[in-house]
């Protein structure tokens, strides 16, 4: 009971969700605490093998179309959203990767920029879990300095030809179309002449290829080759050669939910130490009693908390149309942070066994490092609050 409150019934949280949101947040618990068991989650990490259940089990539960429009069969809004990433991440931060993927990043930019056919197509689909894409703005030599992106584009009558390659793009092999940010223009700056395309996968001329990685093995992220691939002109979403500026209120929406996936799974991994205290015992009692053990539990609980709060407050910003590029950047490197440390702490406070691939933690471990550098990593999103800091405004 005491871990099912740590995770669901926060208090502190009740300024930022209701009544029917702390309900729905119980509801996503309780359907993944029994479809996402250890054991599922172990087998599919180690296998490689793509959640299918677990993404058939959202789409059932209708959870692909929270914070989507209503006249496209989308309910609630950014809190609701929140509160349940919070909840998948505590599962599973790979899961929710790639829910927060499909739906509030290139839902959203469909959403804001997309042409009302393109939304009636693709929309509805999206919230029934019946159509899924990927989402592809990294270079290999453009990762912090994503502006200077060099795949290009080329218009020839109705279509654009492109050219070049995109890395580390997340559930691109199961993505029937990958928003793609391109170069269709060289302007005087590197953030003019951007332009957003939804490339339908296959296309001729898109190779994916899986790329092997440290954690996240159940949602593979891919390298796409694209040699003369021919897109249609009507798959543009956005302004063209200002795509740009319009992904900023994307990269905004990602950076929170990215904070409450991440607070999620850093509770998790706490719980898992903290459990583990409890039961070991050495010196005829449980480690847990020891000082040195629990004073770290104590500092680590209190970092997810401030992380958490961070998190809520931004999303609270967001929920209201107010600019939080700021509050996001707080909220996404930090609780990084915080994650990477309780991954790390539950590791040493577990010993041997926190090394084994028996145990969750050292998933934690792998999968913790990701945060700090997805999204932007914590070197940028400081550059972002020190910018605001030092602005004199």
């Amino acid at each position: 009971m005491q871990k099912l409150e740590k995770l669901l019934g926060r208090r502190e949280l009740a300024p930022y969700l209701n009544a029917e949101q702390f309900e729905f947040r119980e509801s996503v618990h309780r359907a993944l605490a029994e479809h996402a068991t250890p054991d599922y989650l172990r087998r599919a990490d180690e296998e490689k093998r793509f959640p299918t259940e677990l993404v058939d089990l959202m789409a059932r539960q209708g959870w692909f179309a929270v914070n989507l429009p209503e006249e496209y069969g989308g309910v609630g809004g950014a809190m609701d959203m929140i509160g349940m990433l919070e909840v998948i991440g505590y599962h599973s931060s790979t899961l929710a990767r790639y829910w927060n993927i499909n739906v509030n990043m290139v839902g959203g930019a469909l959403v804001h920029l997309a042409t009302p056919e393109m939304k009636r197509e693709l929309l509805p689909r999206l919230a029934e879990g019946k159509t899924f894409f990927a989402f592809a703005l990294s270079e290999n030599g453009s990762g912090s300095d994503a502006a200077s992106l060099k795949t290009n584009a080329v218009r020839e009558g109705d279509y654009f030809r492109v050219n070049g390659t995109k890395m580390w793009i997340t559930g691109s092999m199961q993505a029937n179309n990958i928003l793609m940010a391109i170069r269709t223009e060289k302007g005087e700056g590197k953030h003019e002449g951007i332009s957003l395309l939804l490339v339908p996968n296959p296309t001729p001329g898109l190779e994916v290829r899986p790329i092997d990685l440290l954690g996240g093995h159940m949602v593979r992220s891919c390298e796409l080759n694209l040699v003369d691939a021919k897109v249609h002109a009507s798959q543009l979403v956005g302004d063209l050669h200002h795509g740009w500026r319009q992904l900023m209120g994307v990269l905004a929406k990602e950076r929170i939910a990215l904070g409450a996936i991440v607070v999620g799974a850093a509770q998790a991994a706490l719980d898992l130490a903290i459990e583990y205290t409890n039961e070991r015992k050495q010196f005829g009692r449980s480690i847990s009693s020891f000082q040195a053990i629990n004073h770290r539990l104590v500092e680590l609980q209190t970092q997810v908390d401030c992380a958490r709060l961070l998190t809520y407050r931004g999303a609270a910003l967001l929920a209201s149309g107010q600019e939080c590029n700021v509050e996001s950047a707080q909220a996404k490197y930090f609780a990084g942070d915080t994650y990477m440390k309780v991954a790390l702490e539950g590791l040493q406070v577990m010993g041997a066994n926190g090394y084994s691939m028996e145990y969750a933690m050292q998933r934690h471990f792998r999968e913790a490092k990701v945060f700090q550098i997805l999204g932007g990593t914590g070197e940028i999103l400081r550059n972002v609050v020190a910018r605001e800091l030092t602005s004199g405004r």
